[in-house]
């Protein structure tokens, strides 16, 4: 991979219509973001939401710290003034407290993103090192990537931009901006905040940053960094996977110690994928206490002694094998600690999986918590498996009327008490397939699920890969009669009806989604033609461009050489007049030496004679 696939080596603008900036505190606007803020100071709409009071900044006196942060409100105004900004708006949440207030802080950025309908997010990085400046990064990430197709206001998100940005620490960009032409604006801005001046020289850090970020380009000057990425690629994605994407960082590295869980693996010949799957449980921030691997009467599984470290590790070996449901109840027998999960060999966990789903079932009030899942088909390729598509495919709200006609919780998104899965009777063993699909209705009568819209595990799928995928289709039907069958009871008309409702609405809701989209797709066609033809109309300019610039340079080279020549009949000219000049001066002396003659005796004399003579 060269070195311009990995950061880019060419300058692009950053602008939309309509242009949120975040910050957590007055100033980070400005460090990370000042130039390409003056830059778009024209478009149609600029807002800079300011989170924090600003008042915990060191060496300010007790009791100052009301008084400090009205200056340091003020010194904003300031800033976004010489930045051609409006005034910051300010929502004085507590300095080094937007890690404390989670749901105050979602809200917030929800009613800002409602109110103002932004096109564009800039926002500080979740690789940052200060705690604020995480904390309104990961709020803005959650809040995005949590919105889903179904929600009345999705269309504030789908089409939204988020531009992460640097200050206190380096990220790996994909867009750089030139702001060479507003440095004097951006060192004024700064030049606003006296008072973090007075503390460190932030503004001297951050000019170092900008210019190393001139590395990769020409010219020279200061470049401001981004991370620029779509909604869909958000909500595609977990994030401390993320993060660890964009740059290495301290906050990537912090864990949040074991959590009271016991996985179960279940795997049959698989001894790469099942490495694989347990690298990913090794990578967690929270990582499980123990790890059942159960090997259903496949072949002797590899040394798995260097995964002993990061959690307590039981192998269990089943020969001949019991099938995938009794193999899953035979890993749960062993398991030790309160909380069960499961994991397919050919699967894997983001790194924040059991953070995200622990921190849910400790915060209640359902003890069954499940996340989103993206399915990633791999097809064979020279050198491997490579990947063809990623999408989000498992991401619905809980409802137990729907769960009756159709699975959409893949099991490895699941977390829940080791007692409500022994309550709910375990797996099924008369079911090897679809057998995750009846435990979890089984499950559905014992409580509610809660739903935490993230994606935190990706769902393999391998092209061309044999056994259950080409067997799937008679061996599901049946499982899927069976379990129609089984819990028909179940399915009152009632339920049926609102499950239908929920189907059309949906259908009708993607018709007009198909709508719109097909009315965007018009307008960006037309947009596009509208470019080419812009684009055409702006090469024949370049092209006539250059004709004139080459008989520009053609007349001012014929011109210079006409002055060197008329440079030259200057010298001859004022040669000729300095030797007329003398001529003209001769003839006078001359002239005045025949008037001395003339007027002399003897000339009279001799004009005397000659008329004697006869001569005159």
């Amino acid at each position: 991979m060269d070195e311009a696939s990995r950061i880019p080596y060419r300058a692009a603008d950053l602008t939309a219509g309509r242009i949120l900036v975040l910050a957590a505190h007055p100033d980070d606007e400005t460090l990370g973001a000042g130039g390409t803020i003056s830059l778009n100071r024209g478009v149609e709409a600029l807002r800079i939401w300011i989170a924090t009071d600003g008042t915990s900044q060191e060496g300010v006196p007790p009791g100052e710290e009301a008084a400090y942060g009205l200056l340091r409100r003020e010194e904003a105004r300031r800033a976004a003034a010489a930045l051609g900004a409006p005034e910051p708006r300010f929502a004085g949440f507590p300095d080094r407290g937007l890690a404390r207030i989670p749901r105050e802080l979602d809200a917030a950025l929800s009613t800002l993103i409602d109110d103002f309908e932004p096109q564009l997010v800039l926002c500080p990085s979740p690789v940052e090192i200060h705690p604020d400046h995480r904390a309104l990064a990961e709020a803005l990430f959650s809040r995005v990537a949590s919105s889903r197709p179904a929600d009345a206001d999705h269309d504030r998100y789908r089409l939204l931009r988020v531009a992460f940005y640097e200050i206190s620490h380096p990220l790996l960009p994909n867009q750089l901006v030139d702001v060479a032409s507003e440095a004097a604006a951006k060192k004024n801005a700064l030049g606003a905040y006296a008072s973090q001046q007075g503390v460190r020289d932030y503004a001297g850090a951050i000019e170092g940053l900008n210019a190393y970020r001139r590395m990769t380009l020409s010219g020279a000057g200061p470049v401001e960094a981004f991370r620029v990425v779509p909604y869909a690629e958000l909500a595609s994605v977990s994030l401390e996977s993320f993060r660890r994407s964009i740059g290495p960082t301290a906050a990537s590295a912090v864990r949040a110690g074991p959590v009271p869980v016991s996985l179960m693996i279940r795997t049959r010949n698989r001894p790469a994928l099942l490495q694989e799957a347990l690298d990913s449980v090794r990578d967690q921030t929270a990582r499980p206490r123990q790890v059942v691997v159960i090997n259903d009467g496949g072949a002797a599984l590899p040394d798995l002694g260097r995964f002993r470290e990061a959690f307590e590790l039981v192998v269990e070996e089943l020969s001949p094998g019991v099938g995938r449901s009794a193999a899953a109840n035979r890993g749960v027998a062993r398991a030790t600690e309160e909380l069960v999960a499961f994991l397919d060999d050919d699967d894997l966990l983001a790194p924040d999986h059991f953070d995200r789903l622990h921190r849910a079932y400790r915060e209640g009030p359902s003890p069954v918590v499940y996340s989103d899942a993206v399915t990633a088909v791999y097809s064979p390729g020279e050198s491997g498996w490579k990947l063809r598509h990623r999408g989000l495919q498992y991401s619905l709200d809980f409802d137990a009327d729907y769960l009756l006609l159709a699975n959409y919780i893949p099991l490895h998104t699941l977390l829940m008490p080791r007692s409500l899965y022994l309550a709910a009777g375990g797996f099924d063993e008369q079911f090897d397939l679809s057998e995750d699909w009846d435990f979890l209705i089984r499950l559905s009568f014992q409580t509610v699920f809660r739903h935490v819209r993230a994606v935190t595990c990706e769902y393999r799928v391998f092209e061309e890969e044999s056994d259950h995928v080409a067997a799937g289709a008679a061996a599901f039907q049946e499982a899927r009669e069976k379990i129609y069958a089984r819990y028909s009871s179940r399915r009152t008309d009632a339920a049926i009806a609102r499950a239908f409702d929920r189907m059309r609405s949906q259908v009708a809701f993607w018709y007009e989604r198909d709508w719109r989209t097909q009315g965007e797709l018009v307008f960006l066609r037309e947009g596009q033609v509208r470019w080419e033809r812009a684009s055409h109309e702006a090469r024949e300019l370049r092209v006539r461009n250059v004709e004139i610039e080459t008989d520009r340079a053609r007349l001012r080279a014929e011109n210079e050489l006409v002055h060197a020549r008329l440079a030259d009949v200057f010298a001859v000219n004022e040669r000729y007049d300095g030797e007329l000049s003398k001529a003209h001066m001769e003839l006078g002396r001359l002239e005045s030496i025949l008037d001395q003659i003339y007027a002399s005796r003897t000339w009279k004399l001799h004009l005397l004679l000659e008329r004697l003579r006869g001569r005159r």
